[in-house]
């Protein structure tokens, strides 16, 4: 149970994972999807292209119309038939099938592609239309899952992005190299090289999912029977903007097949024969790729960062509205009018709207946000398109029934794609006003993370919403997650508005200002200054801004009013502060005078708010002479604030004091805060606190929660580097500690530093530590050693199995979603059949370690030796004696608890069993108390003579539980019939009977010797 090693961070692999903003670990399956999705997409645009130049060749792009209506019900369908296999086979299973699936129909289509003239060359042409949509749906599907179960919810952001780009790389690969495919056997022999790249598609999935089995659950997938989506279980708010979703994705997929049936209409007056349709088509795709891909790679997310999502999403009906008009103005021509709105389009549909896309979903609850996001676009895609086919046959029959010409209807279709367009833009601003209504009743049910929206659109939202707020509440949320959001430009919002707050939100505000003053906000701070019914509070802190703000023209002297005692000491001690940390020498020395006086004198909030404003000025100088007095206050309050100014101050010599004050109870909390102002200057004495052996446990745990509260990158660091060398509640509390980090900066450090390799290796650590308490179990029996200490061993060996258990499920934090971790990890502990039940099905569809089957046996309901017998295979079992058990237990003291190590001193003592001295060395000087008191009860009856010896220690012992046991024994030697503190020099008698005694350890009760 080594530590896992760390990988090296300088080769030359590693440094190009950092330029893709990949892992190690993830570079592998990354590739390996990539090509998946690469190769499908190949053979996808190979066949659109063949099916486009077929199509309007045997049936004119009149009739497209219905192709969209059939391909609504033939999506409808594929959809229902993925998620109806799923009920009946393995996830693998269903996703190898469709794969191959969607190749095995090719050959048949390209024997009925060579009766040309025929009605089976007819419904072949038709048919390998409704195909082409066929395929991109179940592959898209197909690519998704792949993906969610390959790589957690962390790793899917950078992985992703990547993958996606398959497509665009197809597009451009397929787009160029069609013409000279075509001109070599020509278009209906293109279904055949289509069948090719499927099926390499398809091995290069079979052996991702060989490779990676463990990420692909044995079990059938079950939908719950709460499942469905329903206007029943949405209300209000959600509801509106559930709809509004449904109307975002039903205009953009409306105006994407207009498009593209004018578009294609375009080709087919104007290019008159099947080779320069499919030719057009080809170089088209490949230029059009070629784009995409720049725009992806190097555009995308600036614009996104740049001005938000909202506006991003805007671009593409805006680029429509305009290119649209030129479309139907046609001052170049139709064709080339609709070529450059079809450029458009694609450019920005396959780029911004699909990256921004899942972003719309973010402010639903995390209950219903998967749900209903499958709900939407998996009704919403083909309800478009055959709303699409009906818009568009509607119109044409319009056009028909009014002689309108095809030409001058062209025109027409322009005005009404723009119509649409205008329609999309609506639904997107309507969209942005429920997007931020929902986050705000988000904050309110405090279901808030910064990690799941986007920052630039919410600070823009919550600025007009701070308007519109009518309680006191409402603002005060908004402050709070301006605060979080945008610290160095809450003033921009706030600033205009403090007149009209009260005195509490007033001084909320100005708080959050502090961060970053600026002189433009003077004017409404001085208002509020100025305004008679500001409090003491609020007036301290406009005080504070003005000087902070105003470098230039900053005026201490003014201050010197503010220093006498008939002002309010909250305003007295923001002066003296102020003018320690920004006057010169002579107005140091005058305001130094001043807060001796408070903090000297008889009067406690006089002295509390003295140390307080010690903590806001830059040093003590010479009021250090007074800080011995005051940690000696009576006044906790006054000990507590003079802890924070000691870590304000970064006064390095009282930096003990502030460690001392962990391990009271009154000063706990103020050190607490203390040590986390410190930042980086305390993490030496918090790591030497953690590592200590003489502080209680429970405050060197404390020291690790500290330093996951600091939160820089040098504390995460600390943490990440301790994990795997740490043990028991020691890796438990940094686990906590580093989850707790906001922003997943702890997740990431620990993924950074040892990858999900790292962690997997840490997890068969914990399996590990599983199996020792288990053979502990199973060898030292209850039906053999039936006594009380043995029934307290076994039952904490017990309790290891489990908290090693826990241990692991927040090591899978790490990795996976922690609501489905939480889920499966309170059903499983649970206990019940049923929860138990699901709880492993969640953990099966969850995880994806290469331990998951021995992990999920586990925790499944066996007997010990059952479960013994299947971590064999990564720890194997090896049946021992019981002393030989509890011998190897004692030296595996540094991964069990202090209760297991107690109980095994104590079984040891009660069976006379021998142990290694090295192991009661320890014992002696551990720094829990009932573990020293075991090992002195244990060499009662091992070694009186050694007990003798180290008793003098043992009667300064600081734990009062030894102290007592000691004196106990100190008045037994001296009182007992047989003089036993006369053995203690090297007398022959002496030595007898020790030597008897360590004879009889290991044999059974000494003759004529009762415990003690």
């Amino acid at each position: 149970m080594s530590a896992p090693a760390i990988p090296d961070s300088n080769s030359p692999m590693r440094r190009f994972l950092k330029i893709v903003n990949l892992r190690p670990d993830e570079a592998e399956r990354t590739l390996l999807m990539f090509l998946f999705y690469c190769a499908t997409s190949i053979g996808a645009v190979w066949l659109e292209y063949s099916s486009s130049t077929l199509f309007l060749e045997a049936y004119k792009a009149e009739n497209l119309t219905w192709v969209y209506i059939a391909t609504a019900f033939v999506v409808t369908t594929f959809g229902v038939f993925y998620s109806w296999l799923q009920k009946l086979f393995p996830l693998r299973w269903v996703m190898l099938g469709i794969s191959c699936l969607l190749a095995l129909p090719l050959p048949l289509v390209w024997m009925g592609l060579m009766q040309k003239g025929s009605f089976l060359y007819m419904a072949s042409v038709f048919g390998i239309r409704l195909w082409v949509e066929g395929i991109y749906v179940l592959s898209n599907i197909n690519n998704d899952i792949a993906a969610n179960q390959l790589f957690n919810i962390r790793e899917i952001k950078r992985a992703f992005p990547l993958i996606t780009t398959g497509i665009i790389v197809a597009e451009i690969v397929g787009g160029f190299s069609y013409p000279f495919l075509v001109s070599l056997g020509g278009v209906p022999n293109m279904t055949l090289a289509t069948c090719v790249m499927l099926l390499i598609g398809s091995a290069l999935l079979f052996y991702l999912s060989t490779r990676y089995r463990q990420a692909f659950p044995n079990s059938v997938y079950n939908i719950d029977e709460d499942s469905d989506i329903s206007a029943r279980s949405l209300q209000g708010n959600l509801l509106k903007y559930v709809w509004l979703l449904f109307g975002f994705f039903i205009a953009a997929q409306v105006l994407f097949f207009m498009i593209e049936f004018q578009y294609q209409t375009q080709l087919e007056i104007h290019l008159k024969t099947e080779e320069a349709i499919g030719s057009f088509l080809g170089i088209f795709g490949g230029i059009m790729g070629v784009f995409k891909l720049a725009l992806q790679l190097f555009g995308s997310s600036r614009i996104i960062e740049r001005i938000g999502v909202f506006f991003a999403v805007l671009m593409p009906p805006i680029g429509i509205i305009v290119t649209g008009t030129l479309a139907g103005f046609a001052p170049f021509g139709l064709l080339i009018g609709f070529v450059v709105l079809k450029f458009f389009d694609e450019l920005f549909r396959f780029t911004i709207v699909a990256a921004t896309a899942p972003t719309l979903f973010q402010a639903i609850p995390d209950q219903f946000r998967s749900r209903i996001q499958s709900f939407v676009r998996g009704i919403a895609d083909p309800l478009a398109t055959g709303g699409a086919g009906i818009l568009i046959w509607i119109v044409g029959e319009i056009f028909k029934k009014g002689g309108i010409e095809t030409e001058i209807s062209s025109h027409w279709f322009a005005a009404v794609i723009v119509i649409v367009a205008l329609i999309w833009v609506t639904v997107i601003w309507l969209l942005r006003r429920g997007y931020l209504e929902l986050l705000i009743q988000s904050v309110e049910r405090g279901q808030f993370s910064l990690l799941t929206v986007d920052t630039r659109e919410l600070r823009r939202a919550l600025s007009e919403s701070m308007t519109r707020a009518e309680t006191q509440t409402e603002q005060s949320v908004c402050i709070d997650l301006l605060t979080q959001i945008v610290p160095q430009a809450v003033g921009e919002s706030l600033a205009p508005m403090l007149s009209q707050m009260t005195p509490d939100l007033q001084a909320q505000s100005i708080e959050a200002m502090l961060e970053n003053p600026e002189p433009k906000y003077l004017p409404y701070i001085n208002e509020v200054m100025q305004s008679p019914n500001a409090s003491p509070q609020v007036q301290a802190l406009c005080l504070r801004y003005v000087l902070l703000a105003d470098e230039k023209n900053r005026d201490i002297d003014s201050l010197r009013t503010y220093l006498g005692p008939e002002q309010n000491p909250i305003i007295r001690s923001t002066a003296v502060a102020l003018m320690m940390r920004l006057g010169a020498s002579s107005q140091v020395a005058e305001a130094t005078n001043t807060l001796r006086h408070m903090i000297t004198s008889s009067s406690q909030p006089e002295r509390v708010l003295g140390c307080r404003a010690l903590a806001e000025a830059a040093f003590m100088q010479s009021l250090r002479f007074y800080v011995p007095q005051l940690l000696q206050d009576p006044s906790i309050e006054v000990r507590c604030a003079l802890l924070r100014a000691i870590a304000a101050t970064r006064t390095s010599e009282y930096f003990p004091s502030i460690v001392r004050g962990l391990h009271y109870k009154a000063t706990r909390k103020a050190a607490y805060k203390a040590l986390v102002n410190l930042g980086d200057d305390g993490i030496s004495s918090l790591l030497e606190l953690a590592h200590s052996d003489r502080s209680p446990v429970n405050v060197r745990i404390q020291a690790w929660d500290i330093l996951g509260e600091i939160g820089t990158q040098s504390s995460i660091s600390v943490l990440a580097s301790n994990l795997s060398k740490s043990w028991g509640k020691h890796r438990r509390q940094i686990l906590r500690a580093l989850i707790r980090i906001p922003q997943d900066q702890g997740i990431e450090s620990i993924l950074e530093l040892i990858g999900r390799s790292g962690i997997e290796k840490i997890v068969i650590q914990e399996l590990g530590v599983m199996t020792e308490a288990w053979s502990g179990i199973e060898d030292i029996s209850l039906r053999q050693l039936e006594t009380p200490e043995t029934e307290l061993l076994l039952e904490s060996l017990q309790n290891e199995a489990i908290d090693s258990l826990e241990r692991i499920f927040l090591l899978m934090k790490l990795l996976y979603p922690p609501s489905a971790i939480q889920a499966a990890s309170f059903n499983i502990i649970s206990g019940t059949k049923s929860s138990l039940a699901r709880g492993m099905e969640i953990l099966d569809n969850t995880v994806d370690l290469s331990v998951k089957q021995i992990l999920l046996s586990v925790v499944d309901n066996r007997s010990i030796s059952d479960k013994l017998s299947i971590l064999g295979t990564i720890h194997p079992y090896r049946p021992l004696t019981p002393i030989k058990r509890l011998q190897q237990l004692v030296d595996l003291s540094y991964c069990l608890s202090d209760w297991t190590l107690a109980c095994c001193f104590h079984l040891a003592r009660t069976q006379f069993w021998s142990l290694p001295a090295e192991s009661m060395l320890k014992g002696l000087g551990h720094p829990t108390g009932f573990v020293r008191e075991a090992v002195i009860s244990y060499l009662q009856v091992a070694s009186p003579r050694s007990l003798i010896k180290i008793l003098p220690r043992l009667l300064k012992d600081r734990d009062p539980l030894v102290l007592a046991q000691a004196r106990a024994i100190s008045y037994y030697f001296q009182n007992n019939g047989k003089n036993i503190l006369n053995l203690s020099d090297n007398s022959q008698e002496g030595h007898d009977i020790d030597t008897e005694i360590r004879a009889r350890m290991s044999g059974g009760k000494p003759r004529g010797y009762g415990e003690s």
